[in-house]
């Protein structure tokens, strides 16, 4: 049975439904209905572009590189006294004996940045058995090998041969002893050997063998104009004379030298040369005295022969053609050379009584000669009672007091006396222990942590200087030229056009040449940097500031804003450069970088910079040191710009996206 249902005409004539009461219940008929609290907190632009920034990873890592150099420039120059090698000015630097250390973090024989460098190719000392040149315990590690080499001379060196050689196609070589007297009445057995030997470059023609007393030539061996290629002789020295036809008397003396003469090579591609091994003279004067003198002038060894540079040594020479020892042999090393033990360890140095005087009236060192006595000693145990340093002494033990001490009753002191002592010379040049330098020492003797970041300091305030000027005068720029637009726009990116048109390089250089005229002494190159900088830095922000307005400025929110009366300052700064700034913001961060390889460029090419503590000039100023056990002086910097582009251009995307106002309230 169907309901009845009741209805009603409406105002048109037409009937309406009316539905039954029952149909509605109230469903909150207990309570109270209003609007909802949010559960979230509001937002503003600002906090949003950060909320967004921090979820991204990349960019926040590169914010805290960033934040992080920034924080070691302002600190580090703070935080290490400003003396010694941590005084990184112009003129400033540590003792030489700093220079080029390398980075140390960990301690020495760690193997990894522990200051030490491996040595290869040194020279080793067989007698005192230790790598030629080096202070003791500098070194560990120490491997040793042999190498014969020709056309050298050492001290170190063993064995080898005299290669006495032509210097033309046509001329002869000659080698002679010291002049000597020899006395027909006494026995002079002399004898020598030839090497058996091929040189490249040379050819064995002949040689020989001459009495010269500075008048006439007695021949020994050969004749002149005869050349023998024999491998050695042996003989009576007169009675060779006698043989080959010269006659004295009983009581002659020839006051002469023994004189190779070489023959000149045939080939004109050659050069004649002769490898003389050895010479010795048996000297049987009778005469003690006379036999030790004449017998200097043997030799047994090549290396030893041209290491005399006297007539007392028994020195030989030559006065025409050359003559160099060959195949000799010298030893050799390899090793982990400490260089901070080199610089700071253990030194002998001898002192004076004033000296000591010095370290006995700053109370480190204290002399006792009472109950030791005055006598010049080398005794451990008297000079260990005799001088006693303190722990700020520089000296560690007195090995020996050189001449007795005299008391001076005038002053009350010891005097007329010297010590040789071991000092550790790190106290020596000032400082209170064994320094370490994280990142070396450079040339000039400066701590290189200290010296990059203070560069970096004064980089960064140049860079952010330069980088808001440009920054502001860009977006000023590139607004009113992309808002407006027509002839406007036109006649400013003409402008731009012929501003660009001059390379930035010649700029800078022209703006450096007439620095002086700021009357700054060095800062000068600095400011006319800078004003170089202004004066075409800020068109990359005009540009992108521009492209952006074309891009915004005919939105729909813009021409809504423009009809209900914004007025145009008001649709520039309020509603099209918010939208605009992700993008410019990051090509704006990347000045910062840039302005730092500005400066790095302009030192290169040395157009100015070079005596300023910039992060840039740092940077150029090691380009040397490429390769080589002081590489880091270029890596090391090197390494800092890389964070420094990275960092930044991570951070400069992290804005862009952060403050993009098309991705607020995104994940």
């Amino acid at each position: 049975m169907s309901e009845k249902l009741n209805y009603i005409k409406d105002g048109s004539g037409r009937e309406v439904e009316i539905l039954p009461t029952d149909d509605f219940k109230f469903v909150q008929n207990d309570k109270k209905i209003h609007d909802l609290k949010f559960n979230t907190k509001a937002t503003t632009f600002f906090r949003d572009a950060i909320k967004r920034f921090t979820r991204s990873k990349a960019a926040l890592t590169g914010g805290i590189i960033v934040s992080a150099l920034i924080l070691l420039a302002i600190i580090v120059p703070f935080c290490t006294p400003d003396i010694g090698v941590y005084n990184v000015s112009v003129q400033g630097g540590g003792n030489m004996v700093e220079a080029l250390l390398p980075p140390k973090l960990f301690p020495a024989g760690t193997g990894f940045w522990d200051g030490t460098v491996k040595r290869t190719d040194v020279v080793y000392d067989t007698v005192n058995e230790k790598p030629a040149n080096y202070n003791p315990g500098t070194w560990s590690n120490l491997e040793t090998y042999e190498k014969v080499q020709d056309n050298v001379t050492s001290e170190f060196g063993t064995g080898g041969f005299v290669n006495i050689f032509t210097s033309s196609k046509t001329t002869t070589a000659n080698f002679f002893s010291q002049n000597y007297n020899f006395d027909s009445t006494a026995e002079y057995n002399i004898s020598y050997v030839i090497e058996d030997v091929k040189k490249s470059g040379y050819e064995y023609v002949g040689y020989n063998l001459a009495l010269d007393d500075g008048e006439n030539l007695y021949y020994l061996i050969g004749g002149e104009n005869s050349f023998v290629t024999d491998g050695g002789n042996s003989f009576n020295l007169f009675d060779k004379l006698e043989e080959n036809g010269y006659n004295f008397e009983e009581s002659t003396n020839i006051n002469g030298r023994l004189l190779f003469t070489v023959k000149n090579s045939n080939d004109p591609n050659l050069f004649g040369f002769l490898p003389l091994k050895s010479v010795t003279i048996d000297a049987n004067t009778g005469n003690e005295e006379v036999d030790t003198i004449i017998e200097k002038a043997s030799f047994k060894d090549g290396n030893e022969a041209m290491l005399r540079t006297t007539p007392e040594e028994g020195m030989w020479t030559g006065n025409i053609g050359g003559r160099i020892a060959n195949q000799v042999t010298i030893t050799y090393c390899s090793f982990t050379f400490d260089t901070y033990m080199n610089a700071y360890g253990e030194r002998n140095v001898t002192y004076g009584s004033r000296e000591l005087t010095v370290y006995e009236l700053n109370g480190t060192l204290s002399v006792d000669f009472k109950t030791t006595g005055l006598e010049a000693t080398t005794d451990p145990e008297i000079l260990t009672q005799r001088f006693k340093p303190t722990e700020d002494c520089p000296i560690v033990r007195v090995v020996e007091q050189v001449g007795d001490a005299q008391y001076n009753a005038a002053t009350g002191r010891y005097s007329g006396y010297s010590v040789k002592a071991v000092v550790m010379n790190y106290k020596i040049i000032g400082h209170d222990s064994m320094p370490s330098f994280i990142f070396g020492t450079n040339k000039e003797a400066k701590d290189y942590l200290k010296l990059m970041f203070t560069g970096l300091r004064f980089s960064f305030i140049l860079a952010f200087a330069v980088s808001a000027v440009n920054i502001t005068i860009g977006l000023i720029w590139g607004s009113i030229s992309g808002y407006f637009g027509g002839w406007t726009d036109i006649m400013m990116e003409r402008f731009c056009d012929i501003l660009a048109g001059l390379p930035s390089t010649v700029i800078i250089t022209l703006c450096i040449l007439y620095g002086n005229e700021f009357n700054r002494g060095s800062a000068s190159d600095v400011l006319a940097l800078m004003l170089a900088l202004f004066m075409t830095g800020w068109m990359g922000v005009a540009h992108q500031t521009r492209t952006q307005f074309y891009r915004y400025k005919g939105r729909e929110y813009v021409l809504a804003s423009r009809t209900l009366g914004a007025k145009d300052r008001r649709l520039i700064f309020r509603h099209i450069l918010p939208n605009a700034a992700g993008t410019i913001i990051t090509g704006s961060v990347l000045i910062i970088p840039s302005v730092i390889y500005t400066e790095a460029s302009i030192a290169y090419l040395g157009l100015g910079l070079q005596n300023q503590v910039l992060f840039g000039v740092i940077l150029s100023s090691a380009n040397q040191y490429y390769r080589g056990d002081n590489s880091f002086l270029l890596y090391i910097p090197t390494f800092v710009m890389m964070l420094l582009l990275v960092s930044f251009n991570l951070f400069g995307n992290g804005l862009r996206d952060a403050f993009n106002p098309q991705l607020k309230g995104s994940e």
